[in-house]
């Protein structure tokens, strides 16, 4: 991992390591980390009530709740009504804690100078308010909504994705599949520095090429994971574009509703394998395989233009496999399979393409029983 795909596990590291610290100094006390920056804001703050430490700390009110009543019962603090407002009550810190406030100091500092150890000035500085300001962006997204659908990666060309037609390619991120020949790694393991596109670029540009564009085409990752898509095909069908979706399959309720709304006009359906098989092709030691029936289902019984497509490798795909795919897709429009993933980057490496003979084989069964099969070369 990089330096900033490490940095929440730092954070995480930091966190746990002060905790088990200020709970071992504190034992003597009956003190916990939990409890104490809650105590340390009443000492500082006479008569503060739990709704200001929940606004000033981030906490939750039942995290609130809980450590109040732990304090007032080890004689830390007292709870009183509000002069001002009855309904409010407010925290003052008993004679009993003032008197170990001090020790309470002690450990804080202790640990603090322990931490910045070989740090210099000019770089604690940065880091505090580095900090500060993710602190505060933090709390701010934490109340916040996501109200913009996120692209990762981006063709603003391309003649081979939708049939035909010219067209732009947005990659989503997010997949609920791991699989081994997957050929966009970094869109199923996000890293925490991965940085979305800037979408009003995105919009620019689809404004200014409609005369010139035909379709979009939304790839991922699995587009239908995000809730916020549906918007944006609405609005590129607005701008004139055709849409294209490329799914595994997955969420056939999501994808019908779009069908029948009039929001996609092409769907490409990923077949990883032969229902048997399919498990192990995707990461997983189980699968229920209906969704995906499900999805075939809607697609052959549409009036909607699709075509499914199948990558071939050879640690995953056998000769009666294919057999057994080749049956199970009977009636469907189109296949498109690829047949050269030694050429991209895979979430397992090493993977090796079908040997020549085998190919031959399994394109022989395939455009026996299909009625339509198209054999490319790399599916990256």
């Amino acid at each position: 991992m990089d330096r900033q795909t490490d940095f929440l596990l730092n954070i995480s590291v930091l966190y746990r390591s002060t905790q088990k610290y200020y709970d071992r100094m504190l034992q003597s006390i009956q003190l916990t980390y939990a409890q104490l920056p809650i105590l340390i804001m009443i000492f500082e703050q006479e008569g503060i009530t739990m709704r200001q430490i929940a606004e000033s700390g981030v906490y939750d009110k039942g995290t609130i709740s809980k450590n109040v009543k732990h304090l007032e019962q080890e004689g830390y603090i007292l709870i009183q009504p509000s002069k001002q407002d009855k309904r409010n009550k407010e925290l003052y810190t008993t004679d009993y804690a003032k008197q170990n406030m001090s020790k309470v100091y002690a450990v804080r500092r202790d640990w603090w100078q322990h931490l910045i150890q070989s740090i210099d000035q000019k770089q604690f500085e940065q880091f505090v308010g580095s900090y500060e300001i993710m602190a505060k962006n933090a709390r701010q997204y934490e109340q916040s909504s996501p109200n913009e659908i996120t692209f990762f990666d981006w063709k603003k060309v391309s003649l081979e994705h939708y049939p035909n037609q010219l067209s732009t390619v947005l990659y989503m991120g997010g997949s609920n599949f791991r699989s081994p020949f997957d050929t966009h790694p970094e869109l199923v393991f996000i890293k925490e520095s991965l940085e979305a596109l800037d979408l009003d670029k995105i919009c620019t540009y689809l404004n200014k090429r409609k005369e010139v564009l035909q379709a979009v085409c939304f790839e991922g990752g699995e587009p239908f994971m995000s809730d916020l898509l549906p918007s944006f095909l609405s609005y590129t069908k607005k701008l004139g574009y055709l849409n294209k979706v490329k799914t595994n399959g997955c969420f056939p309720g999501m994808m019908k509703d779009m069908i029948d709304q009039g929001l996609i006009d092409f769907v490409e359906l990923q077949i990883m394998n032969s229902p048997r098989l399919y498990a192990k092709s995707i990461g997983m030691n189980s699968f229920d395989i209906t969704p995906v029936e499900q999805s075939l289902d809607i697609l052959k019984t549409s009036a909607i233009d699709y075509q499914c497509t199948l990558v071939l490798v050879k640690e995953y795909h056998s000769l009666s496999a294919v057999e057994t795919i080749a049956k199970w897709l009977s009636g469907i429009k189109k296949l498109v399979v690829y047949t050269d993933i030694e050429s991209c980057h895979t979430i397992e490496s090493h993977l090796h393409n079908v040997e020549i003979d085998q190919l031959e084989k399994m394109m022989d069964i395939l455009n026996k029983t299909l009625s339509h099969v198209e054999f490319r070369g790399a599916p990256c």
